[in-house]
């Protein structure tokens, strides 16, 4: 397809490409029905980058000109422009890749019929005990009827406080039911202590690579993210030090167990370290925990909390995850001056949880039932573990690396020198297979490509297939790498 692509124009590329295309198909060169070319053939005629060609068809098919079906390309719509013309307001950029709201262009573009996604880090949702938890739904209100329809107290229901102090002693955290505030999942407990602790312009140290949900809240707020490197034992030390000597923050933001998106754990060595460090410089630290419950291995080391005489550590787990996510319930963990002031944050942000399904949780809790939920799930999410594992082994390059998590949800890979993720990423899901990018994870660009595959939402026969995918398009971009590779290309054009 021959289009004129102005590079020097204030148009942007992505755009131009949409209205060529567009005056083709009103002219009838590009009849109802014509395929339209792959995304990376396009953009090799143009020497555009795939993101871009990417974009401008997201555009076409958001107003109906085109429509892509996964795994069999786009073609012209039949009545193409109708959606257009139902549009009221100007065409605007679609959210860029890897930019700020890119999780939900990720979790959107993985959501397409026929997708296998390991994008998102996802329980798997025939482990949901819906039947049982019915069941203690229609306990709870036989026992307690309409007064769970009443407002509640803001730090939780006491009888679910009860029991998540009780919950918590498997972790090794051993904490008075009035020290626990019942929140709506990991994500407001992150909020709550945002809004609790920091004003626009903080600085928060994050890890790096760091959970994207924490740096895309810390953006919206206006935050400095500053990232300290880790490695297989955690968080540095010596990183923390200089970066608290240089930066001044207000708080740290840590996953040391099964740490998302690595899988690694901290050492106890390395947790004392990192105590230590918090209790010289009076830094606190959000400790998140929501892998934790998730050892395949043995036992899971313990949090910090567990390890913290002086209150510096807030504790935040969920049931997002190890349960069910459309729960939406979780608990902060902190000491009571600071418990206070969380306490207000989430008044002033939805008053409190609901009250039945909290009820109805303790219920869940108090019968044991939650005890042989988490047997039934390590063991199966072990075993695609292990497959995920496998697949790698077989199909990817022998040259990418990762670390095989001992809980969790994520593998962690790191791509072949050269190979960088969004190319791929684009070229996977015209193939049917979605993967969240690793730059995604770092607040910069990192100095190497990476892709975080989650494993525990796929059978076995699905994670091969999907990884079989994945290994062909790796070894499709090495093979076209190796071939312009020459001592004379790489003098006369810089790899950038």
């Amino acid at each position: 397809m021959q289009l004129q692509i102005e590079r020097r124009g204030q148009r942007p590329l992505y755009l131009q490409v949409v209205e060529q295309i567009q005056e083709r198909i009103r002219s009838g060169a590009l009849p109802s029905g014509s395929r339209l070319p792959p995304i990376r053939q396009l953009a090799d005629e143009l020497g555009l980058t795939r993101l871009t060609v990417h974009n401008a068809y997201a555009e076409l098919q958001a107003d109906g000109w085109i429509e892509s079906f996964v795994g069999r390309g786009s073609y012209v719509a039949e009545r193409p422009g109708v959606k257009a013309q139902m549009r009221p307001s100007p065409v605007l950029p679609p959210v860029p890749l890897l930019q700020p709201g890119a999780l939900g262009e990720i979790m959107r573009l993985a959501q397409q019929p026929q997708m296998i996604s390991f994008a998102q880090a996802a329980a798997a949702p025939e482990t949901f005990p819906a039947r049982e938890f019915g069941r203690m739904v229609q306990h709870v209100l036989a026992a307690d009827g309409v007064s769970l329809f009443d407002y509640g107290l803001t730090q939780g229901d006491t009888v679910l406080r009860e029991q998540l102090s009780l919950y918590l002693l498997d972790r090794s955290v051993q904490l008075a039911p009035d020290h626990l505030l019942v929140v709506a999942g990991a994500q407001q407990g992150i909020d709550i202590v945002l809004r609790a602790l920091v004003n626009g312009g903080d600085t928060v140290l994050v890890e790096g690579p760091t959970y994207l949900g924490m740096i895309e809240r810390m953006q919206m707020q206006g935050l400095k993210l500053v990232a300290v490197p880790i490695d297989e034992q955690g968080i540095r030390p010596d990183a923390l030090e200089t970066a608290i000597t240089l930066h001044q923050p207000k708080l740290l933001y840590t996953i040391p167990t099964f740490h998302n998106p690595t899988g690694v754990s901290m050492s106890a060595q390395r947790q004392e370290l990192l105590l230590d460090i918090a209790r010289r410089h009076a830094l606190p630290i959000l400790e998140d925990d929501i892998y934790g419950p998730l050892a395949y291995d043995g036992p899971a080391p313990p949090p910090l909390k567990a390890r913290d005489a002086d209150g510096l550590v807030i504790y935040l787990t969920s049931f997002s995850k190890v349960f069910m996510p459309g729960l939406r319930l979780g608990v902060v963990a902190a000491a009571p001056p600071l418990l206070e002031a969380l306490v207000a944050v989430k008044r002033f942000s939805d008053m409190h949880s609901p009250q039945l399904t909290q009820r109805a949780l303790a219920e869940y809790l108090a019968r044991g039932h939650f005890t042989a939920h988490l047997r039934h799930v390590r063991t199966l999410y072990r075993e695609r573990r292990d497959a995920m594992v496998a697949s790698l082994k077989h199909h990817f390059p022998s040259d990418a690396s990762w670390r095989v998590p001992g809980g969790g949800f994520c593998l962690w890979v790191g791509l072949p020198p050269g190979l960088r993720s969004p190319d791929l990423y684009l070229e996977a899901i015209q193939r049917g297979v979605a993967f969240a990018p690793g730059q995604m994870f770092f607040p910069e660009q990192p100095a190497h490509g990476f892709m975080r595959l989650s494993f525990a939402a796929h059978a076995p026969e699905e994670i091969e297939q999907g990884i079989a995918v994945l290994g062909e398009l790796l070894n499709e971009q090495l093979k076209r790498r190796q071939r312009f590779s020459t001592p004379a290309f790489r003098h006369a054009v810089p790899m950038v």
